[in-house]
């Protein structure tokens, strides 16, 4: 590319070469190209690596990718559901917990006679609860 074109490879061309290896399944090839880019990969690069690590299970590579996305965007959410959802996937709860997630239970909210109720999941405290939710 840099030989034939002239054009120097940037953030996104690599992003992109990650996401289509990684997507691939050709996990070693893409955690290589990353360590040959000739400056710090960015979210852009490591984002869709941990994408692929979820697809072609890489505990070790998400680890790592995990660790440098939360390091460049540690209030990006999405970054630990994803890595939260990889360790599940593998059963390693100890590593969920440790992501420090913690789901709400889900709930609904039912408008009955003009006024709202809302009801959670497996809570029963609700004086409605018996008529409207199943048992």
């Amino acid at each position: 590319m840099t030989e034939k074109y002239g054009c120097q490879p940037n953030q996104e061309y690599y992003a992109c070469m990650i996401d289509l290896l990684g997507r691939a399944g050709r996990m070693r090839e893409a955690f290589e190209l990353i360590k040959s880019m000739p400056f710090e990969p960015d979210a852009r690069v490591l984002r869709p690596l941990l994408s692929a690590c979820k697809l072609h299970p890489n505990m070790r590579l998400a680890g790592f990718a995990a660790q440098r996305l939360i390091s460049i965007e540690p209030k990006n959410a999405g970054n630990y559901i994803v890595l939260s959802n990889i360790y599940a996937a593998a059963g390693n709860w100890d590593r969920v917990a440790k992501t420090g997630l913690k789901k709400n239970p889900g709930c609904s909210w039912l408008e009955i006679n003009g006024k709202v109720h809302e009801f959670r999941i497996a809570d029963r405290s609700h004086p409605l609860s018996d008529t409207y939710m199943p048992s």
